[in-house]
């Protein structure tokens, strides 16, 4: 019995006929697969089984296939969006625009329903599918989908550009201050993130290095404790695990900020006298 057959040109979307693995790699002895050529000029993709009483289910693992190829179709269409249309980007920055387009449609369940939701509603109709009709005719969003896709990775990448070139610069600078304190402690009370000294006593004074509002533009921070850190620009800094609540992002965000431009400077405690009064 055949449960579905699609129809693919070699010519026609190379991205398509490229992944063609995809969708002829299938984990289920009890589906036979068939290739083959058409008076047209297509390639014809032909699935069988013995089974009826499970048909449904192994529609659903072809479908399955089907939807991850055109995923990867769309990956792609996104991808040649960005080097056609961005070409100015050295190739390491396009690597990372590149990756981040991929994590972007992996994590898009909206984008992926729509397709398997318009694949669907044509393997209603007919068991058999020509795929490059079906891209061509009912997923012509994906070219305006990819143009977004990429604006949006694009200003995300400059973005977190940005941002490690200022905490490059911030990085710089303290490593360079003269005033260098031996040791201060950053731990959580109340709450929130505290600057100690070595004696544990508290540090409240505001630095007068003026960094914050460049910083907070690129991530929710403390602002007093990095700009004290910033103003001692310690030789080493404690950093006390316990009390800290990483799923807070302006705490998670501030213990990040701290170990990017006080690299080689923080030491993680997991635990001691002071960790226990908490």
């Amino acid at each position: 019995m055949e449960l579905l057959s699609l129809e693919l040109n070699e010519n026609e979307n190379h991205e398509i006929f490229n992944n063609i693995k995809i969708i002829t790699d299938l984990d289920e002895s009890d589906i036979d697969i068939e290739i083959s050529s058409t008076v047209e000029g297509n390639i014809r993709i032909s699935y069988f089984t013995k089974d009826k009483i499970n048909k449904r289910k192994y529609i659903e693992k072809i479908t399955a296939k089907v939807i991850k190829l055109l995923i990867e179709y769309t990956k792609l269409e996104s991808i040649n969006c960005l080097k056609e249309s961005y070409f100015y980007f050295d190739e390491s920055e396009v690597g990372s625009i590149i990756e981040d387009i991929k994590d972007e449609i992996d994590n898009d369940v909206k984008i992926q329903l729509i397709i398997k939701n318009k694949f669907k509603e044509i393997l209603e109709r007919s068991n058999s599918i020509n795929l490059n009709g079906f891209i061509n005719f009912r997923m012509k969003f994906i070219k305006l989908y990819a143009v977004q896709v990429v604006e949006r990775c694009i200003d995300s990448y400059l973005m977190k550009k940005e941002y490690l070139d200022f905490i490059s610069i911030v990085k710089l600078i303290s490593n360079i201050d003269e005033d260098e304190h031996d040791l201060v402690n950053v731990m959580c009370s109340n709450q929130k993130l505290q600057v100690y000294d070595k004696n544990m006593r508290k540090l409240t004074f505001v630095s007068s290095v003026e960094f914050s509002d460049e910083l907070t533009d690129k991530a929710e921070y403390d602002e007093s404790v990095i700009n004290i850190l910033l103003s001692l620009s310690p030789k080493k800094i404690v950093l006390h695990e316990a009390g800290i609540d990483k799923k807070n992002k302006e705490t998670k965000n501030t213990v990040e900020i701290i170990q990017k431009v006080f690299e080689g400077k923080v030491e993680i405690c997991k635990g001691c006298k002071y960790c226990s009064l908490l």
